[in-house]
């Protein structure tokens, strides 16, 4: 191996953030294309003794020289990303997570760093930024230590019922309304958020399997709370899985669940993605009768053409845009345009993160039909909220 031979070496590793969701779309020939493609672009301007190479995966690893790599690395990533990598002539948005450090092959931890950089590569995708290995920082052999141990937490909860389901209202200022189905994985190690275990559960594709759990675990509570609506999200990977949408549909008749108490919800990356497989879930849980909410709604993929012939019945607008809108006519302005094309299609909308009053009266106006957020309530329990009917 090249990087076994004496000496010091300035080794960086090139993480392609989003290769894996753009593969679940175009297929495996993209992804190899990919990576061949960016083989191109930056094998051109490295230097007579300086490497790259592909590895498995999402990653491709480079081996620079000279004494200024910090400033060269910026230089390689700002070109790289001034490119255009293309597959059957569409451009693909890559984005990238760039770490590097100084690998010294006889001090017989290769391997071991190599491990840290690659996962320091995927913590500065998540930052925007270029991470440096260095004795000056925790370790990430450290951090990938602890998301070893969560992920056994998470296994050990769905094999064992350790994941508690909790509730948030979503109500019109009347009161009519229904609620957020969220999750608390609960051990003897105290409770772990969903902002923590969900990134784990995708990397290691056990979404599916926690998304029907929580489904069959809310049907299974059903009968406490009659007349109750309640929204569950999906995670893309189960779209992505051919048989989700049966199997969500005989979970419905196995419980005999009246379809119009549960509303699925999904992201804008699933709403407007290209995947058959998906849109083919979607579809066929629509005809069986699942209404369908598109969360965090104005964030990433969508806009007025894709709003035009969205196939849902709520869209949820994103807190971002709620936060500031009693200060920023942007945001008031942007909520008021979503609001009267979603009019127009006859769909309902959500606003996120309402906190206060005037805010609530002022999305009102707006033309936002339902809040959620800690004005209405915080998420509790499911055993805990009310057991009245809904009018």
């Amino acid at each position: 191996m090249y990087l076994e031979k004496p000496g010091m070496a300035n080794v960086c590793c090139v993480h392609i953030e989003n290769l894996d969701f753009l593969s679940r779309h175009y297929g495996m020939m993209m992804r190899i294309q990919c990576k061949r493609s960016i083989t191109q672009v930056l094998q051109p301007v490295l230097g007579a003794n300086e490497k790259l190479f592909q590895l498995p995966g999402n990653e491709l690893l480079l081996v620079l020289s000279g004494p200024d790599t910090a400033a060269r690395l910026h230089h390689l990533v700002a070109f790289l990303r001034s490119q255009e990598i293309r597959w059957n002539n569409s451009v693909l948005n890559l984005e990238y997570g760039i770490s590097w450090g100084r690998v010294r092959a006889q001090d017989g931890n290769l391997y071991h760093t190599l491990g840290q950089l690659s996962w320091l590569a995927e913590q500065a995708g998540e930052a925007g930024q270029i991470l440096k290995l260095d004795n000056g920082q925790v370790e990430a052999f450290d951090q990938t230590s602890e998301q070893v141990v969560l992920l056994n937490r998470i296994k050990h909860a769905l094999d064992d019922d350790g994941f508690v389901l909790y509730a948030q209202p979503i109500r019109k200022p009347t009161g009519e309304g229904y609620y957020e189905i969220l999750s608390r994985l609960v051990d003897a190690n105290g409770m772990v958020t969903p902002d923590k275990f969900i990134p784990v559960l995708t990397q290691f594709n056990l979404s599916k399997r926690f998304d029907m759990q929580v489904l069959e675990k809310l049907f299974l509570s059903l009968d406490a709370f009659p007349g109750q609506r309640f929204s569950v999200n999906l995670m893309p990977y189960t779209l992505m899985q051919k048989e989700s949408a049966a199997e969500i549909i005989a979970l419905f008749r196995r419980y005999r669940v009246n379809v119009k108490r549960i509303i699925v919800e999904i992201t804008e990356e699933q709403a407007f993605s290209n995947s058959d497989v998906s849109i083919k879930n979607l579809n066929r849980l629509r005809e069986f009768g699942c209404q369908i909410a598109i969360d965090d709604f104005g964030t990433g993929y969508a806009n007025y053409e894709r709003l035009k012939r969205v196939e849902a019945d709520i869209i949820k607008i994103d807190g971002s845009f709620v936060r500031d809108v009693l200060t920023d006519p942007m945001d008031a302005m942007i909520i008021r345009s979503i609001c009267e094309l979603a009019k127009v299609q006859n769909l309902e909308v959500v606003a996120e993160f309402v906190e206060t009053k005037e805010q609530q009266a002022l999305l009102t106006e707006l033309g936002v039909h339902y809040m959620q957020g800690y004005l209405i309530d915080k998420p509790r329990p499911l055993c805990e909220i009310g057991y009245h009917t809904e009018a």
